[in-house]
């Protein structure tokens, strides 16, 4: 078959083996996405990300995968410190938590909704003075 192609007359192409490659390379290029993670500044895109994954600075973590802390209590001491426990049902957040969410908000939505609650989510992790 390469023999036979090789003997049919060759169209003129501008355009360089490199090239091509180039363009190739660009049309299977999957376009960047535009979702509301993708919207936030990468400092809120770390936060987000690492309250999604669990792999965070809190003592459930520090405790059960690093052994870095004796506990993993919330400083509340009503359950473990994750998350879920934060940006939901600790008592000590609860009027920061009511200052930036006005109506009660599912965690998922926190976590993967629009952009605006994601920037709610890390403006109450950042005005908590927690590190994640």
């Amino acid at each position: 078959m390469a023999k036979l192609g090789a003997e049919d007359e060759q169209e003129e192409n501008p355009v360089s083996a490199t090239e091509m490659k180039t363009i190739i390379k660009s049309l299977l290029k999957t376009p960047p996405t535009h979702d509301s993670y993708h919207q936030l500044s990468r400092p809120e895109q770390v936060v987000i990300f690492r309250l999604r994954t669990g792999h965070n600075r809190m003592q459930q973590h520090l405790h059960k995968k690093l052994r870095a802390v004796p506990s993993p209590m919330c400083p509340c001491g009503d359950a473990e410190q994750d998350a879920a426990h934060i940006l939901q049902d600790c008592g000590n957040l609860q009027p920061l938590r009511r200052e930036i969410w006005t109506r009660p908000v599912p965690l998922h939505e926190k976590l993967h909704g629009p952009v605006e609650a994601l920037h709610k989510t890390t403006s109450f992790i950042t005005r908590a003075g927690l590190q994640v």
